[in-house]
């Protein structure tokens, strides 16, 4: 079956072609782009006016990679780009924990906060309306994990590049609430990072101090073995040295080492007897008369308060606050005479210590045996090792201790946050970008969608691209019927310069010179020629306009002079005669089976009134299917002895889609001539009756999709308006 002019098929200018064909489309279907777009715009319109505003602040973090601290007084290490960027990625995963999150939520109190804490749902709140929940407040691990997931959705972390510099932004509906968000998460973090430092600091000091006290016990243990190998030793050594020096320092030593250890026993005396407030005692241990005239003051402020007792209860309310007076002074002098003890157990120590070098310097120096020469230099070259350890040690536990004081964070803040003016969401500019651009997205995917799948057809060019065949004609809508009028087609007779009636002209000049082609086709290829044609009238669909069509083309054919004959085919639910104001006894139905005059002497062949066209009428609705008779020899021998007769035989059909019958007429058929009614018919359907016509028809047969029903407007007028006569009445 042929189609006509391919409207796709490559042209000089392919490129122009397919524009216009597009700004074709999108001409015809502007209300659908129009509307999309308002409901898109509006859309955006009503968003912009019901979404919340949310407000973004963020604060400029520094990192420094050096991680030097205030009494480091070394070398910093030597740069690394990998190092430092370790570094800083390092610090931006800390800013994202859960740790300093949990800290700016409990020190801001967020939980309780009605933006970041716990609420109930719409869900939640019409299960508890109706009775199905329960109000029991939520767990508060619970909560505190909702609160934490609402906060680490608005709180936004990252590196700006790759500098040292970390950006802290927080979300809020309130901008003076989000900057104070930004600033507390940076304070918090930078906290943070001082408390380890300083807990690293302190737990080196308690391990430094275990070191120490081992250190200390070992350089006693030296010492020890320094003196007692002296003290086993020293009737050698006075032989040996020939000197009572040594003898003199060793007895000093014991008794300065006898004093201190007398200092001691007293200073443990008198804090346990203070502990336990035993003045009278502590009188006895301390031969200070001060503390001895304070415990005497005590003792007689307490024999008044026996004699006073019940009688005077202000009396002894004064004597009561006099010995707490006393109580304190006993306690401060006390203490005063354990410093005393103190200092003079140190300065006693610090005798002991020298002694002790003396003393070793005086056997050193001695002319001794080398055996114990040797014994001497090992102890002493011990003590020395072990007392450099301890003082090394105890330098660095006093670096550390300073240092814990002393604590700066590796980062600092260079830019706080301020409460920002205007609000980060939604941003209007870009919301509306997105709404043009979805717009016009949808707005054409849309209209092309319509043109080409859903809606009906709209436009010749639309049904071109459709069938892949040029529109053969345009049929306007015809105003009301007169109601001297039986039918639409009578205005080809009433108004024949209307522009109806021109549609049908145009539309004959298209069959006409689409069946010439076929009949040039046919006869390159050595086929009988037939003297009349055959020109097929049907639909996709029922009241798509074909059977007022049909008889109107077929009254153009015969006013033009063409012997021309009208079939009404449609035999379950036949019309033809209706538009002719004819009721005939017998229908086209009772031919083909059988029971009419083979001569087709009956009622059902008239001529039309208002033209010379010869009409096949049909009559009451047929009640059992026809496919049948249209396939029957009966029915071909009818339009073999027509061809013989009339130059045009246009045969009215049923539609495609609900019954089968054009199928068996459309072999026999010259021409077919496809209805389509303007925004009705669907696109699916017109493909669809397409590919039934092209299974039936002969390869040769052409197809003339043909739009009717157009509404006619003042475009239309535009146009044609200096054509008199045409387009008119």
């Amino acid at each position: 079956m042929t189609h006509g002019p391919d409207p796709h098929a490559e042209t000089g200018q392919p490129k122009e072609i397919e524009l216009r064909a597009l700004v074709a489309v999108l001409r015809r279907q502007i209300r659908v782009i129009l509307l999309s777009g308002a409901v898109i715009f509006g859309a955006a319109v009503l968003f912009l006016a019901v979404a919340p505003r949310i407000y973004t602040a963020s604060t400029l973090i520094l990192v420094d990679p050096d991680q030097r601290g205030i009494l480091d007084d070394g070398q910093a290490l030597p740069r690394s780009s990998g190092r430092e960027n370790a570094k800083v990625d390092s610090e931006v995963e800390i800013l994202r924990s859960d740790a300093v999150a949990l800290a700016v939520i409990d020190r801001l109190g967020l939980a309780g906060d009605p933006e970041f804490g716990t609420r109930r749902g719409l869900a939640e709140s019409l299960a508890m309306a109706v009775g199905i929940a329960n109000a029991a407040p939520p767990d508060a691990q619970a909560a505190r994990a909702r609160t934490l997931e609402r906060f680490k959705a608005a709180r936004s972390v990252r590196r700006k590049g790759l500098t040292y510099l970390i950006s802290v932004s927080a979300r809020s509906r309130s901008p003076r609430k989000a900057a104070e968000l930004a600033n507390r998460l940076a304070e918090v973090y930078i906290a943070q990072q001082v408390e380890a430092k300083v807990a690293a600091s302190l737990s080196a000091r308690d391990i430094l101090r275990e070191q120490i006290a081992t250190a200390e016990r070992a350089l006693e243990g030296y010492e020890a073995r320094f003196d007692t190998f002296i003290a086993e030793n020293i009737d050698s050594l006075q032989q040996a040295a020939n000197s009572r020096e040594i003898s003199a320092l060793q007895a000093r030593l014991q008794e300065v080492e006898r004093r201190r250890e007398q200092a001691e026993s007293l200073q443990r005396q008198v804090r346990q007897l203070a502990e336990r407030e035993q003045w009278d005692s502590l009188e006895e241990s301390l031969d200070d008369p001060q503390l001895a005239r304070l415990i005497g003051l005590r003792r007689a402020y307490l024999g008044q308060m026996d004699d006073a007792g019940q009688a005077d209860p202000a009396a002894a309310r004064e004597l009561q606050r006099e010995l707490a007076r006393i109580d304190a002074e006993l306690r401060a002098r006390t203490e005063a005479a354990l410093s005393e003890t103190g200092a003079l157990m140190r300065a006693l120590g610090d005798e002991m210590a020298g002694l002790r070098q003396e003393l070793r310097r005086s056997v050193l120096s001695s002319e001794l045996s080398p055996r114990m020469l040797t014994g001497l230099y090992a102890l002493q070259q011990d003590a020395e090792i072990a007392r450099e350890q301890y003082q090394n040690l105890l330098s660095r536990l006093r670096k550390l201790e300073t240092q814990a004081q002393v604590q700066m964070a590796d980062a600092r803040v260079v830019s706080p946050a301020i409460a920002p003016v205007h609000p980060s969401f939604p941003d209007r500019n870009i919301v509306l970008l997105a709404a043009l651009a979805a717009s016009l997205g949808v707005g054409v995917s849309l209209a092309f969608l319509k043109e080409y799948y859903i809606g009906g057809v709209t436009a010749p060019r639309q049904l071109a691209e459709l069938t892949r065949t040029e529109t053969a004609a345009v049929i306007p809508a015809a105003p009301e019927t007169n109601a001297s009028r039986l039918s639409i087609a009578d205005r080809v007779v009433d108004a024949p310069l209307s522009g109806y009636s021109e549609s049908f002209r145009q539309l004959r000049a298209a069959l006409d010179q689409a069946l010439r082609r076929a009949e040039h086709v046919r006869a390159e290829h050595a086929s009988a020629p037939e003297s009349g044609r055959v020109a097929l009238f049907t639909s996709a669909r029922p009241d798509e306009g074909k059977t007022t069509s049909a008889l109107a083309l077929a009254r153009t054919y015969a006013l033009s002079g063409s012997r021309t004959l009208l079939i009404d085919a449609d035999l379950r639910k036949p019309s033809v005669h209706r538009h002719l104001g004819h009721e005939p006894q017998k229908g086209f139905v009772d031919f083909l089976l059988g029971q009419a005059d083979a001569e087709m002497s009956g009622s059902f062949y008239a001529r039309d009134p208002a033209s010379p066209l010869a009409v096949i009428m049909g009559a009451a609705r047929s009640d059992f299917p026809t496919d049948q008779l249209l396939a029957s020899p009966r029915f071909r021998n009818l339009l073999e002895q027509a061809r013989q007769v009339y130059d045009m035989i246009i045969i009215d059909s049923p539609p495609l889609l609900p019954v089968v019958d054009a199928r068996y007429i459309a072999p026999c058929s010259d021409a077919l001539v496809l209805m389509v009614k303007w925004a009705a018919t669907g696109q699916g359907d017109i493909r669809r009756a397409q590919a039934m016509l092209a299974e039936a028809a002969r390869p040769d047969t052409p197809l003339l999709p043909v739009l009717g029903q157009v509404p006619e407007g003042p475009g239309s007028r535009a146009r044609y308006g200096d054509y008199s006569g045409y387009a008119s009445g």
